[in-house]
Formats: structure tokens, sequence, C-alpha cells
């Protein structure tokens, strides 16, 4: 499964998020190294001053460790390889103190908790109380962040996959994407547009009945409700009833056929698309699918003759970004050194540990937790070295400022991911938030910085 969860709501959720109308292709250029004024630099970070590194009294910080914890749904009953996010933080890690450390400091995971899916809460009491840490890293749990609430308290910078709700508000808390703005009151143009694109008409949705995919389906509903006229689309059915794990979808897909539909798009796991794709084969039905949450070459590989033709995003570049990208290519040569897999999670596990490091460097020498939080929320045009359009921290802590929404799409041929829409080395499309028109009508392709 994929780094989205069991939400299109997230970001790469088009039909959640987004509802501006100019589309443009986003230069992936200078990361916060080169667009951040004050920051310091590598040299200030690893250098020793002549009168030595200053003592820090911080929890967590002693004279030659950071140390860290995490927390993520490991364990889970669908498989999902959200714990890789813990690989791509220590890939990270190894890097910078491969070069020196932070301040004459190595960075140091501490404990990699498992929330099991339901006890997240549990764990982050276990973090904030016996593992004495400066910041948490990475949070990735798929439907309960329970613990936000004590994270937030506690004003612990934290940095994690930014999908749940409980990512929004606190200014200690730093997700991938940026607040988020869920449901049916945050219409987004992105489906429309893709749709219109495809020249799609019928678009069928399914959803799982629990908050984070139910919450999905509304939103896209309200999406073609306001988009969709113009891209001549609109849903013509939807379900958001089923129960978590189900695998008999016959009655979906016919009722589907019944309504010629053309474009299904789905709130589910991987598992759940899966079985989608071998009923609606099944049942002939040719229509392509739309998946946020298939990223997964492992995946795709093995069952990529279901998807032909079918459309995935990210909101990272992907790894098929070519030219390849000075970050992508870091990220690689880490995750190989360590022999861990290269997933979405771990990709959003580096985002994730890049963001600290950036507070740390920020912050300076005399470090705390809180001149980590409040460096980090001046910077305008965070974007982790390319890996992501830019976050702006000082404003993407709450969806009333509508998070930016960028997505790198890609289309399934021969089980493999080509990328689509995006030009060399630029990977995302991206919609604004000038929300005057009801159009999806796209003006040329724009480079931004």
């Amino acid at each position: 499964m994929g780094s989205h969860g069991l939400k299109q709501r997230s970001g790469q959720r088009f039909a959640a998020l987004a509802t501006g109308l100019v589309v443009l292709a986003v230069s992936l250029g200078g990361g916060y190294r080169g667009a951040v004024a004050g920051a310091a630099d590598n040299s200030t970070t690893t250098t020793k001053p002549a009168g030595g590194w200053p003592k820090v009294d911080q929890p967590g910080v002693t004279g030659d460790t950071i140390r860290v914890s995490g927390v993520a749904s490991t364990t889970n009953p669908i498989g999902g390889l959200y714990g890789s996010s813990f690989d791509g933080v220590a890939a990270y890690f190894n890097m910078i103190n491969a070069e020196g450390g932070i301040y004459g400091r190595k960075l140091v995971m501490v404990k990699k908790h498992d929330d099991q899916l339901g006890q997240n809460q549990r764990e982050v009491e276990a973090i904030i109380d016996q593992d004495n840490v400066f910041a948490v890293l990475p949070v990735a749990t798929i439907a309960f962040f329970s613990g936000a609430k004590k994270l937030a308290d506690a004003k612990i910078p934290t940095f994690g996959w930014g999908i749940n709700d409980e990512w929004t508000g606190p200014p200690n808390f730093f997700g991938h994407l940026g607040a988020l703005c869920n449901g049916s009151e945050c219409p987004g143009i992105g489906l429309p547009w893709l749709s219109k694109k495809l020249n799609k008409h019928k678009l069928g949705v399914l959803a799982y009945n629990v908050p984070s995919s139910s919450d999905c389906l509304d939103g896209i509903q309200s999406s073609f409700k306001k988009y969709g006229k113009s891209a001549n689309a609109k849903v013509v059915y939807a379900n958001k009833t089923l129960s978590f794990g189900v695998t008999d979808l016959s009655s979906d897909v016919k009722k589907m056929v019944d309504a010629k539909v053309d474009f299904v798009t789905t709130c589910m796991d991987t598992n759940g698309v899966l079985s989608l794709a071998k009923e609606m084969r099944q049942q002939g039905m040719t229509a392509i699918q739309y998946l946020p949450n298939g990223y997964d070459q492992a995946f795709m590989r093995k069952n990529g003759g279901f998807f032909q033709g079918s459309y995935v995003i990210t909101q990272f570049a992907p790894f098929e970004t070519t030219p390849q990208l000075p970050a992508l290519k870091q990220y690689l040569k880490w995750m190989n050194k360590s022999g861990a897999a290269k997933t979405e999670n771990s990709v959003i596990g580096w985002v994730n540990a890049d963001n600290f490091v950036t507070g740390l460097r920020m912050a300076g020498p005399n470090f705390t937790r809180q001149k980590v939080v409040d460096q980090l929320n001046t910077l305008t045009t965070y974007d982790a070295d390319g890996l992501l359009a830019p976050l702006n921290w000082a404003k993407q802590h709450t969806d009333k400022h509508y998070p930016r929404s960028c997505t790198a799409f890609m289309e399934v041929k021969n089980s493999k991911f080509v990328p689509k829409f995006g030009k060399p080395g630029k990977p995302f499309t991206c919609w604004g938030n000038t929300d005057s028109t009801n159009s999806v009508t796209a003006v040329p392709p724009t480079n931004r910085r």
C-alpha cells in the first residue's frame, strides 16, 4: 500500500484539497539551503568553533547526541508498509552523521514505536514519558492519530505523514503536506480536471465506512458538483458503506456497469483496489482506475495487468522523475547503503528528517525545541531540496490558507509507472487558490520557484 493510506483527502486527494484553477508545472529547483535567508549551512553545523559547541539544556540532548523517537502503524491488517517511514529517517540520519552530525552531535533514533493501528495515544505517551527525546519523528499512523493532543500540548517538534486531521493547527506539527482541508467543504478541481483530460464523463467512487475514507468520498462528490459541469463529468455511482477489508465487490461493480461508469476511483487501500480490479475484469468492465494509493512498484510489478492505463499519483517527486533530481539521488544512495526497501513511506520519513534538520540548522547551536518550531514557522519555501512542491510554514498550519495542491501524475503502462503531464525534472501539476470560477479549463503551464 502506498503512502496515501485510506484517504484521497491528504494532498493527493484532488477532490478534497485544492480549490484553485491555475495548472502549472512547478520547478523543483532550490531547496531550503539556497532559499532561506539566515539558514545555517552545513559547515556552520559541523565545524567545531574555537570555544567548542555550547551546552544545550534540552530534553533528549546530550553532549554528543540528539535523540528522537517515532511511531508508526507498523503492524496493520492490510500489509501497509508504514513502518518503512523509520527507514527513511534512518537513512537521512546516516547521511547527516557521516558528514559530522549537527553541532558536534549525532542524530539518534531511540525507539521505533508500533501503534498497531489503534494504540497511537499509548505509544505517544510512552515516547513523552519514557524515551527522553528532543523531537518526535516519524509519525505514520493511518487511521487514528489519537496521541496528537499530547504532542501538541507538550510543544514537542513533531514531523510525520500528514494524512490525519490532527496535523492541522498545532504550530509544532510539520506533516509533509501542511494543513488539510477535508470532506465536502473543500471541493477540489484536480479530479474533474483529470476526468476532462482523459475524456471520461461518468465516475464511480467507492469508500470504506470509516471517517478517513468516507470523508474522501464526500470531497470527491463535492468536487464534481462544483467543477463537473465544466468537465462534462459527474459522479453516477457512490458507496461509502463498505466494510474495511471487504473482498466481495460484485454488487458495486454490477451497479457501475449498469450506470455506464467509465472512470473509477476509490478511497481504499491497495488490497481494496485489487479486489475491485479483479471483479471489474470478471464482469467485463473496461473503465480505468484512478489510484491515489497505488504508487508501489512491487505491487504493480505483480498486479499491473489489472491496471493498464490507470493513473497513480504522489505528492513527492517520484523515482521515475527524469532527469533525476539531486535529492532523489541522495535518497536512493543512502537507502541502498542501508539495504532498506524504497517505498513511499520511506520517502516521507526522509522528508520528515530533512525538515527536522532544517529546523536545527535554522535554530543555531543554542537550539531549543521552541527555537526549532519558531524558525521553521518563518520558512515560506520549504521543499526538501526539491522532493516536494514548496510549503509555506508561515501559513500552512491552518486549512484556511488552503495548502498548495501539487501532484505528480503517472500512468500504468506494462506494470510500470510512466510520468505524465509534467516537464523534464519538473513532475508536479499544481492548482492555486484563486477560486473565482467553476471552470476547469487550464491555462498554459507556468514555471515557478
